[in-house]
């Protein structure tokens, strides 16, 4: 028979998406508009709209932890918030949660998040606020967005993949994380996620939780500047597939045993 511990989990996970969603609704109709509307400019705001999705985020993060449904553990958090610092911050992603812990360890951090956060309406004001950049950008905004975040000497979260990894499978990279790097001539930094046991995959409904608690480690690696890795000479298309498809074999590498 299944634990009491178990049930407490499949309540608590249940209460999570729903105070997530409620949470960003309220938020989004009352905090954010203040953030945005006060003094100074665009940069600024969303610089201080960043900063509040991360102690939302951190909030929630704790939320998680207090009741139960996972653990976190991150490896010298203040070396991953120095080196994450004006740096392209990219991780795999094997769960629904790893945005919300990550940017709850990242002050300021700005992130490309799919286009269906923009066209949920619990989430866009949140997204639209922070100016977070859609995945769904045309490659012109992408590039500027993520600029004025690099510029700025805030990390910028992006998660290659896409979507969530399918387990089993190795990772496959889309180049926005790649080709953002190149253009901004700016470094990147990899971050290694792992969950376990597994829970909340891309295979996998929120109420089917794991027998036991999941606990997560993030692990930062070190920097990678891009002429150390790919040779740059060929222009940007060509560096951009060449360090896409070093950062893949860089994580298949990492994760081929897990």
């Amino acid at each position: 028979m299944k634990s009491l511990n178990y049930y407490w989990r499949l309540l608590a996970t249940g209460y999570n998406f729903v105070s997530f969603g409620i949470g960003a609704l309220i938020f989004s109709l009352t905090i954010m508009p203040v953030v945005r509307l006060w003094p100074g400019s665009r940069e600024r705001r969303e610089a201080r709209a960043r900063q509040v999705i991360h102690l939302v985020f951190r909030l929630f993060a704790w939320q998680m932890r207090m009741n139960g449904v996972l653990s976190l553990s991150a490896e010298d958090v203040q070396r991953l918030r120095r080196e994450a610092a004006g740096r392209v911050v990219i991780a795999n992603h094997p769960s629904l949660v790893d945005v919300v812990l990550l940017i709850s360890l990242l002050p300021r951090s700005g992130c490309v998040v799919k286009q269906a956060m923009w066209r949920n309406p619990l989430t866009y004001g949140m997204v639209q606020g922070a100016g977070f950049i859609s995945n769904a950008s045309d490659s012109a905004t992408l590039l500027e967005r993520s600029k004025r975040v690099l510029d700025a000497g805030d990390p910028l979260v992006v998660f290659p993949e896409g979507t969530r990894t399918v387990r089993g499978e190795p990772v496959k990279f889309q180049r926005g994380a790649a080709n953002i790097a190149v253009r901004n001539n700016a470094e990147i930094l990899p971050v290694v996620i792992r969950n376990a046991p597994p829970t909340l995959s891309k295979q996998e409904r929120w109420y089917n939780i794991p027998p036991e608690k999941t606990r997560y480690t993030i692990t930062p690696q070190d920097p990678i500047r891009i002429e150390d890795v790919v040779d740059a000479s060929g222009g940007p298309a060509l560096t951009t597939r060449r360090l896409n498809r070093y950062l893949e074999n860089y994580y298949r590498s990492i994760l081929a045993n897990e």
